[in-house]
């Protein structure tokens, strides 16, 4: 097997006693098979880039600072030790380092190492974005369309509620806040909006995060049915795809094996390439059908004719 040039030329620089190498060489290793004596080199390796970055950082040396920190936080050749990686960050980050105002702007963002504070972690989330760290971009943008999403969802606009809602449930541009992302699914479902009403209807379902009302959890589960239903019967290729992930999972109607299949292949023939890779699915397994390697290979090739999605893309 042809060796990777990326790992030799890691490996040679590592050789030659580049810390940052060195550190990046016993990660590789690290995350290796496991083997014993990789094991024990990946130590080797951590332990050298180790002495060099604490040289560095008592020469306060922000790039010292930063991957001492990251050691730290990682615990990678020493105990972790988040408190330690928190002061490190900050020597670094107040020397003007995008990377370790970043990290520091995330040990503040879920209060690793430090208390939990989310307009210190925006504010140094955003001293890193002016010098161009992507990551750090990222989260100021994810901020400033949270509050363009509150003006609109203010005003009564649907889809600026439901994506409050997925940006309150997963913690984008704002703390993670079960509670209020419900609030904002729920009031974007009662205008019809439809990736709301299954959201909604799957938290109150799981009661994990909110508090569990099956009987709620139905009612948006009807809610979206019928729409689906008015929808797919118009021939809607997208609304018939969904009626087919509703049946064949059984949420919000009956489980029904011909209904699934009913819906999917409608949407199939219509060209939806979700639908298709569903299709194949079930015919390569057989649980709602008998298998069918020819029938599944037919509908596999049309979905990656058509570039489908990954599962888990968000619903109508």
């Amino acid at each position: 097997m042809a060796k990777d040039p990326s790992k030799e030329e890691l490996h040679q620089k590592a050789q030659q006693g580049d810390p940052e190498a060195q550190y990046e060489w016993a990660r590789h290793l690290a995350w290796g098979k496991g083997r014993a004596k990789e094991t024990e080199e990946a130590e080797r390796w951590f332990a050298a880039a180790l002495a060099q970055f604490r040289e560095a950082a008592e020469r306060n040396e922000a790039s010292g600072q930063l991957n001492l920190g990251k050691m730290n936080e990682y615990g990678h050749g020493l105990p972790k030790n988040l408190d330690e990686a928190a002061r490190l960050y900050r020597l670094a980050a107040e020397q003007g380092n995008a990377e370790a105002q970043y990290r520091l702007g995330h040990l503040y963002e879920y209060g690793d190492g430090v208390e939990a504070n989310f307009d210190t972690a925006m504010q140094w989330y955003a001293k890193s974005a002016e010098q161009g760290d992507k990551n750090a971009i990222i989260k100021v943008e994810l901020r400033e369309q949270y509050l363009r999403g509150v003006e609109l969802a203010n005003e009564g606009h649907q889809h600026a509620q439901y994506q409050l809602g997925r940006m309150y449930e997963y913690g984008m541009g704002v703390p993670k806040d079960p509670a209020e992302a419900a609030k904002w699914y729920r009031l974007a479902a009662e205008q019809a909006e439809l990736k709301s009403q299954e959201r909604l209807g799957q938290l109150l379902e799981d009661g994990s995060t909110v508090p569990q009302d099956k009987e709620e959890a139905d009612k948006y589960y009807r809610m979206l049915v019928a729409e689906l239903e008015r929808k797919a019967d118009l021939e809607n290729r997208n609304a018939q795809y969904e009626l087919g992930r509703l049946y064949e999972r059984g949420r919000g109607v009956e489980e029904s094996t011909d209904k699934a299949l009913h819906w999917y292949l409608q949407a199939a023939k219509k060209g939806h390439p979700l639908a298709q890779y569903r299709l194949g699915r079930l015919y390569i397994e057989g649980k709602m059908v008998g298998q069918d390697a020819a029938a599944a290979a037919k509908w596999f090739r049309q979905s990656v004719r058509l570039n489908a999605p990954p599962e888990g893309t968000p619903p109508l």
